[in-house]
């Protein structure tokens, strides 16, 4: 056999090949809506996450203020107590006067003896 190196010789020598494309099973392609199972799932669990800390924060602005209220009623109510006690001492520095004690003690018939007289510290 010769060796041929002619081009168009050698392609009648060799079968015709014809080219087909053999058909592939196609694969049905599942769509799917834009957002995955998973995506869902995160987002539901970034939304409780949230209100939970929502819902924490308003707790305990809500505690804090009831506090705040309260120290203020306390407050409010040393005030009043404060400006009763400084009346009243008012009142005890008016009817402790050495005049109108005197005065008193004459009214019931009382006279005064100086031996008789002791002088009390009054703390």
């Amino acid at each position: 056999m010769k060796n041929v190196s002619n081009v168009a010789y050698k392609s009648n020598l060799e079968p015709k090949r014809v080219h087909r494309e053999v058909e592939q099973p196609k694969k049905e392609i599942l769509k799917r809506g834009r957002i995955t199972l998973g995506e869902k799932l995160i987002a539901l669990i970034a939304v409780v996450a949230i209100a939970i800390f929502a819902f924490s924060i308003i707790s305990i602005q809500t505690s804090i203020y009831s506090v705040n209220k309260s120290i203020e009623a306390s407050e409010e109510k040393l005030l009043s107590q404060q400006k009763t006690n400084d009346d009243l001492k008012v009142q005890v520095n008016d009817l402790g006067r050495y005049e109108r004690i005197l005065k008193l003690a004459k009214e019931k018939g009382l006279s005064l003896n100086g031996d008789n007289v002791k002088v009390v510290d009054g703390k």
